[in-house]
């Protein structure tokens, strides 16, 4: 490893140099939302995949699973060793390297080393102390478990573990390079001390850091993890996860827990592929690890509000990635228990019932939106179109657009399915007539079009406050016709048309022989509503798209705005053929 100076020269260039900047000279990036995205450089594909985030300083790919920060980009293009890419850093941040930096290509490797020799340690250690062997009982830690995770114990002297490791000819450097011990006036000092120990593997099995569990009830804090170090990144780590991967099926997938002793418990019981962030909030990078393998793996966290408030949490930060087949379900456990407290209390058969029962990310969503609402204490149109506000900005975060359109016509029926009536009448609406909404003469097309959408509101009032979004985002050809539009905004609410009654006769006059709503619910008439919507207005916005993308295409042509260009034209063309 570099000498610990270099970690603060690092720290500082990352600051002053975005990543986007770096990758920018060999990927054409577009911003989506708070992040980058760009097709990754590092394998062939055909959308883009490959994210990057300039506030937390790291690229992943969905596709290829490559993943790390700045230094980690810079070694992997140019197929360069790590000096060498601070070196790139150095000269783009214009901060100057120390002039003596220890570094050799085997620090990894020593790293490693020194990790299993302490692993090692605190599993001899274990069976030597009569409080963790008794504390391994209390929380039904046995044999097998304990081998299967190499838990250990971490003595309470400061000493024991430095001698055996000097012993086994690690330097200073090594032994406070490995993140177990921190360095105080020129000693070192275990940060692990009385303590039940975890260690946390890579893929391979191989230790890259540990965590500690207090054993004595006022043990502070109760859990100690390893500081970051070359080998461990809690953003990119999941506890669990060498046994988790090596079980995982179509019928199998990733479990998320909270905890070590989840993760373990779990096994435990026969539920092989739980994980457990780091004792850090959960990452994307952490979900791009679940995905390589499950499709959709289950987020099982503690069941008190705070549980529950961390699942909400990883649904909304999983909103961003999705892509087709690749989603979460959601576990929830009842009253305050955790995996670990309600496997012990509980036949195993109600985890796996509980786990085959697990909502979908919709769903689940969708509980929380609607749990909101049901605390809203004032329930007035100004408090209701702002929540409905809030759940739309959460939907478009969604990258993908189909995942994006599907989620806002799903939340959209089940936000009108929470006001709607469901009224039923005789008949159905005729399709043959729907269809002389397209065939009118294309001088009154847009006039009539206006009609419709404000005959079927006037005719059905309760669909009003669910369209009211869309409604407020267009202007009307029609001077009279935009008058009633802004009356429906004011008070979507009021059924109460007596004030426009001329008006609403001269809709009903142009559009009554184009809609009929017998036989249809109000669900049905909310889509129709939508429909003519998108026909009328999807059109002017293609085209509206289309004038920026060219002159976007003028001042800068490259493959980002050529493509935007060619996809809006292709769009503009097929509205066009549709409409003739």
């Amino acid at each position: 490893m570099a000498y610990s100076g270099l970690n603060t020269v690092l720290s500082l260039m990352k600051e002053r140099v975005d990543l986007s900047q770096v990758v920018r000279r060999d990927v054409a990036l577009q911003k989506k939302g708070r992040e980058f995205v760009g097709h990754c450089p590092f394998h062939n594909e055909k959308t883009g995949s490959f994210f990057v985030n300039d506030e937390k300083g790291t690229f992943y790919c969905f596709g290829c699973g490559a993943s790390g920060d700045i230094i980690e980009y810079l070694t992997r293009k140019n197929g360069i060793q790590f000096m060498q890419a601070v070196e790139i850093l150095s000269e783009i941040s214009g901060i100057k390297l120390p002039e003596k930096v220890q570094y050799s290509n085997d620090s990894i490797h020593k790293q490693q080393n020194i990790l299993l020799k302490i692993m090692e340690f605190f599993k001899n250690a274990l069976p030597m102390n009569n409080d963790a062997v008794e504390y391994c009982k209390k929380r039904d830690l046995v044999q097998e478990i304990i081998d299967r995770f190499s838990i250990g114990y971490a003595p309470k002297d400061n000493t024991s573990l430095i001698n055996y490791l000097k012993e086994a000819t690690f330097s200073h450097d090594d032994i406070l390079n490995s993140g177990v011990f921190l360095e105080k006036d020129g000693k070192l000092i275990c940060r692990f001390r009385d303590r039940i120990m975890f260690p946390v593997f890579n893929k391979k099995g191989e230790p890259i850091a540990f965590g500690g569990r207090g054993i004595q009830k006022d043990a502070m804090p109760k859990y100690i993890n390893s500081p970051e170090t070359a080998i461990f990144q809690k953003r990119e780590t999941l506890y669990g996860y060498s046994v988790a991967f090596k079980n995982i099926s179509k019928s199998n997938p990733f479990i998320l827990v909270e905890g070590y002793m989840d993760v373990v418990m779990m096994s435990k019981y026969g539920f092989n592929t739980a994980v457990a962030s780091m004792g850090t909030a959960f990452s994307q990078q952490h979900l791009a690890k679940l995905w390589q393998y499950s499709d959709e793996p289950i987020v099982c966290l503690d069941g008190d509000f705070a549980g529950y408030n961390a699942m909400v949490k990883v649904a909304i930060l999983a909103l961003s990635y999705l892509q087709p087949g690749k989603s979460l379900r959601f576990c929830q456990i009842p009253g305050n228990d955790d995996p670990d407290s309600f496997l012990k209390s509980h036949p195993k058969t109600e985890m796996e019932r509980l786990l085959s029962k697990s909502e979908n990310l919709i769903d689940f969503l969708w509980g929380h939106f609607a749990r909101n609402f049901a605390e809203m204490p004032n329930k007035t149109p100004e408090n209701i179109a702002k929540w409905k506000k809030e759940i739309f900005a959460y939907i478009d975060e969604i990258q993908n657009s189909d995942i994006k359109a599907l989620y806002k016509q799903d939340i959209k029926g089940r936000i009108f399915a929470l006001f709607g009536k469901g009224n039923k009448t005789d008949s159905h609406f005729n399709e043959y007539k729907k269809s002389l909404l397209v065939q009118v003469d294309k001088k009154e097309k847009m006039l009539l079009r206006e009609a419709v959408l404000l005959y079927i509101l006037i005719s059905r009032p309760s669909v009003i406050p669910v369209v009211v979004e869309e409604l407020a985002s267009i202007e009307f050809s029609d001077k009279d016709f935009e008058h009633l539009r802004h009356s429906l905004l004011e008070n979507p609410y009021s059924q109460d048309f007596g004030n426009v009654g001329d008006i609403v006769s001269r809709i009903k006059q142009l559009a009554g022989e184009f809609v009929s709503f017998n036989g249809m619910q109000d669900s049905d008439v909310m889509e129709l509503w939508e429909n003519v919507f998108e026909l009328g207005v999807a059109r002017k916005r293609v085209a509206d798209d289309l004038k920026v993308a060219k002159s976007e295409c003028v001042a800068s042509l490259d493959d980002i705005t050529w493509n935007r260009f060619k996809a809006l034209k292709l769009g503009f063309i097929r509205n066009e053929n549709r409409e003739k």
